[in-house]
């Protein structure tokens, strides 16, 4: 009996992906290991922290790292470091921003839930609206005395109302303003792990418990060694605004070496295996009535290939009900709903060795059940 069989806790097969509520991924037994072993000596977490960083920062060939509690932990100590630096006056004195620069310029497209962690850390979002076309003057315009940063996500970097990011580098650099990218759930391929850095950017964040595999509770920021240095100052294990979002020495060694495998896998065997699971639950649904069956990838920064089952118009039954079924059904399935608007998706990242079997014969059921 598992932990959450004891719980009464049901557990799911997760097409949907590494999505936070369901769990982010699962970790190798190695980086188990390696927090087991962590847990059982005593150290200073700061210094752990910065050997850590130095390490990540080593393997990917960037000026500095920081490993947070997560990668919304990353919008709040980024937001600090931009904001304060390592002044300790004006770190105790977060989140009252008064007489220190605190807006952060962010399209309203590139406005996202989560964005909220920037307002945690006392920032003030001054938003740029577009016209359908990219408000480039606009923002260039919004950038003043109290601009602390420009905050871009990844995910719409090629939306054809986005500032080009080439472009938004320009004008913080001409500015002195940083310019940070929220990559969170992006990979693969893993050159999106440094392609930000190396355009430009001068903080981007990741996720650790989505593509990366470590502790759900982990996350990454890479960039300039002065505003690494700004986010560590405004981190744990200090009486800081980062105080609350504690990561553990067993989080920071655990993801340390999540990140070593990550980057020693076979990723094209990975995109290989996906594709094959898929092939099988496409081929497993062909000639179902009333749905559209296809492909697609959501981004070139998130690279892995996704099926999407759509309701055809005189179907009699929605994308809605057909997530509900699967979840309630047993095995529990959980599928996307947040990659279209139109379709649910299934998503192989998390899918283990034989489980696109049970998709598809679940699928096949509740298709007839509803149809």
């Amino acid at each position: 009996m598992s932990i959450y069989d004891e719980l009464g806790v049901r557990t799911l097969i997760n097409a949907a992906g590494t999505v936070t509520r369901y769990g982010g991924s699962l970790m190798a037994p190695e980086v188990l290991d390696s927090m087991r072993g962590a847990s059982q000596q005593f150290c200073h977490l700061d210094e752990v922290q910065k050997k850590v960083g130095e390490r990540i920062a080593a393997m990917l060939e960037v000026e500095a790292a920081y490993v947070t509690s997560s990668a919304a932990c990353g919008l709040v100590l980024t937001t600090a470091a931009c904001m304060v630096g390592t002044d300790p006056a004006k770190i105790t004195q977060l989140p009252d921003t008064t007489g220190m620069k605190h807006e952060v310029i962010i399209q309203k497209i590139h406005r996202i839930a989560y964005d909220q962690a920037i307002r945690v850390a006392g920032g003030t979002l001054i938003e740029i609206d577009d016209q359908g076309t990219p408000p480039t003057e606009e923002m260039r315009r919004a950038i003043n005395e109290n601009t602390a940063a420009i905050f871009f996500m990844a995910t719409v970097m090629n939306h054809p109302a986005s500032v080009p990011l080439d472009e938004v580098v320009a004008m913080g650099r001409a500015a002195s303003v940083p310019v940070v990218v929220d990559a969170a759930s992006e990979c693969p391929p893993v050159s999106t792990l440094t392609r930000f850095w190396e355009a430009g950017a001068d903080l981007i964040i990741f996720s650790g418990g989505k593509s990366i595999m470590g502790p759900q509770s982990t996350g990454l920021v890479i960039g300039r060694k002065d505003l690494i240095a700004g986010c560590a100052a405004n981190g744990v294990p200090f009486a800081t605004v980062g105080r609350p979002m504690k990561v553990s020495r067993e989080e920071m060694i655990g993801f340390m070496k999540a990140l070593e495998l990550y980057l020693a896998r076979d990723h094209e065997a990975d995109i290989a295996r996906w594709t094959a699971q898929l092939d099988y639950i496409e081929a497993a649904l062909q000639g179902i009535p009333n749905i559209t069956v296809g492909r697609f990838t959501k981004s070139e920064t998130y690279t892995i290939p996704l099926l999407y089952i759509r309701p055809e118009a005189e179907a009699d039954f929605t994308r809605p009900m057909i997530a509900e079924a699967l979840e309630a059904g047993e095995p529990a399935i959980v599928v996307g709903q947040h990659f279209t608007e139109d379709s649910v998706t299934i998503n192989p990242h998390n899918l283990q060795p034989g489980q696109e079997q049970i998709v598809a014969e679940r699928c096949k059921v509740v298709l007839a059940q509803i149809g």
